[in-house]
């Protein structure tokens, strides 16, 4: 009864493990995530239910950058603050040029937020997220 009982605690333990080990982390909230949490807490009346134009400005929907952009995200110097921060690009002449949250990185395109594994950069009043190529630096 002993041997079994302890069977049945190592399976538990070795199930637990398990499940912490293969759980994926958790990414940081985007500070555009409390625009919409705002808009959802507006009074009934002003939601405009039925189609009617917003008054306030809508949060642009988040989409991936394009693979094919020629501006490249090479590193990321995150302060812990969710979207503060800096990142280092390389641009379409291959020069890197390293550029704070709030800035532009070319005419066109600016730094919105900076994050643990990525940015968000507005281009021509789109939201883009582009991603931090981890497997190209653990080759160097």
């Amino acid at each position: 009864m002993l041997e079994l009982l302890l069977v049945a605690a190592l399976g538990i333990s070795l199930a637990h493990w398990t499940w912490v080990a293969l759980t994926p982390r958790g990414v940081a909230a985007s500070a555009l995530g409390s625009q919409l949490d705002a808009q959802r807490a507006a009074p009934v009346a002003k939601r405009n239910l039925f189609g009617a134009a917003q008054v306030g400005k809508a949060a642009p929907a988040v989409v991936d950058a394009s693979p094919t952009s020629r501006i490249k995200l090479l590193g990321i110097i995150s302060r812990g603050v969710p979207g503060s921060g800096r990142a280092t690009f390389a641009l379409e002449a291959g020069k890197p040029r390293t550029v704070e949250a709030g800035s532009q990185i070319v005419p066109g395109l600016e730094l919105k937020e900076v994050h643990a594994d990525h940015v968000l950069v507005a281009r021509g009043g789109s939201i883009e997220r582009m991603k931090l190529d981890r497997r190209g630096a653990a080759g160097n």
